[in-house]
């Protein structure tokens, strides 16, 4: 016999508190000590040139340059690469809008491909599907922190000479075949903003290994640095003006993403940790589907997410949620908005088809949190929530 829902009048499943389980960003005393040591210093932007040398170490990229944040950081790399007016840039819809907007401030045009169902990441056989005569690039999205399959995309980037961008904002310390991410394509972007898993409050990142696309990059947005490129580039005589852009990391969001990145990999391996626990006994649930990590692939989660199979319930999709937060869970339908269905496209004449697997992904999923420092007892509670609110709605 099920336990009386909360909803109905009966006793929470969840009564530890949450607030410090689910904190975050984590800054400390070590952020502020870099903070101040940085106000001192004689010249403030020698913090960004440190934090670049110890990103693209980790990343195990050739170069990387520091952006104000990720989107600049993508509008940088689309400029590296040179599309221009008419070139088509395949990219999912099922992501923030800063992967897709700056394709438009280029003249570009956003294709928008449909997801793996089974990942949410862009499809690599629909990406075939979108390239024409006009493709240049392929952004690719590893969302929430799951990487994308990356040799089946690199295959078809190198078929039709198509270069590939990897939004890699919520994948920091990912990795697909012992790469980092970010490194695998021609240019990584990541984002150090405040909820991501390595903060710099705000802040960006461009990687990559090639020359001339870190030095384009550098040309669009980053004056300063120009006088010291070698006297051979074509880009060193624009030290006066750049490109019209003002890029650089501000040097207090350096100083805190140099301590962040010191303990990237130990945070994330603890919210594994937890999330891994808690999706185990989750799928073990009538109507609940995880995302299952490839073993070729080492993910991180920037968000939590779980499939719910409506179908399967007496109850919609909002009042199973309903039910969960009247349990005490902190759980949400998914945030993202799906960019093809914006009017911004509709509005520049971009062509949209229909994307109904996107659709369709998208409307299944409920969003959970990351527990980064959530103890045993808390998600012993949320699987007791999830049980009871299952057993209770499952159609006979």
């Amino acid at each position: 016999m099920s336990q009386k829902l909360a909803v109905d009048g009966g006793r929470k499943a969840i009564t530890l508190d949450q607030t410090e389980a689910n904190k975050w960003p984590p800054l400390g005393e070590e952020e502020f000590a870099a903070v101040k040591r940085v106000m001192q210093m004689p010249d403030f932007y020698e913090e960004a040139y440190i934090l670049e040398e110890e990103f693209k170490n980790y990343i195990g990229s050739k170069y990387a340059l520091a952006h104000n944040n990720g989107t600049a950081a993508i509008h940088a790399a689309l400029f590296a690469l040179g599309i221009g007016p008419g070139d088509e840039v395949i990219t999912p819809s099922y992501t923030y809008w800063a992967t897709c907007m700056p394709v438009l401030t280029w003249g570009g045009i956003p294709v928008f491909a449909e997801v793996n169902p089974e990942t949410c990441n862009i499809d690599p056989e629909d990406i075939k599907r979108r390239i024409t005569s006009k493709t240049k690039a392929i952004i690719v999205v590893h969302l929430w922190g799951l990487p994308c399959e990356m040799d089946e995309i690199m295959e078809v980037a190198k078929r039709y000479n198509i270069k590939v961008i990897e939004d890699a904002a919520h994948a920091h310390g990912a990795e697909y075949k012992g790469k980092k991410v970010g490194s695998i394509g021609d240019i990584g972007c990541f984002s150090f903003q405040a909820s991501k898993l390595m903060v710099g409050i705000e802040g960006g990142m461009l990687v990559t290994n090639n020359q001339g696309y870190y030095e384009r990059a550098m040309a669009l947005g980053h004056y300063r640095r120009l006088k010291s490129l070698p006297p051979e580039s074509i880009y060193q005589k624009y030290h006066a003006t750049c490109f019209g852009f003002k890029y650089r990391i501000h040097p207090l969001a350096a100083a805190i993403a140099r301590v962040q990145l010191k303990h990237l990999d130990e945070r994330n391996k603890k919210r594994n940790k937890n999330i891994e626990y808690l999706d185990a006994k989750l799928e073990t649930l009538p109507g609940i589907r995880t995302f299952k990590t490839p073993s070729y692939m080492k993910r991180v989660y920037y968000q939590h997410e779980i499939i719910l199979e409506e179908e399967k319930f007496k109850v919609s999709k909002e009042k199973f949620v309903e039910a969960l937060r009247a349990e005490g869970a902190d759980v949400s339908g998914e945030r993202y908005p799906l960019q093809h269905q914006q009017p911004i496209y509709k509005e520049m004449n971009i062509p949209i088809e229909p994307l109904p697997i996107t659709e369709r992904i998208r409307d299944k999923i409920l969003s959970l949190p990351t527990f980064p420092q959530a103890n045993i007892d808390l998600l012993d509670q949320y699987a007791e929530a999830f049980k009871k609110i299952t057993t209770t709605y499952l159609k006979n």
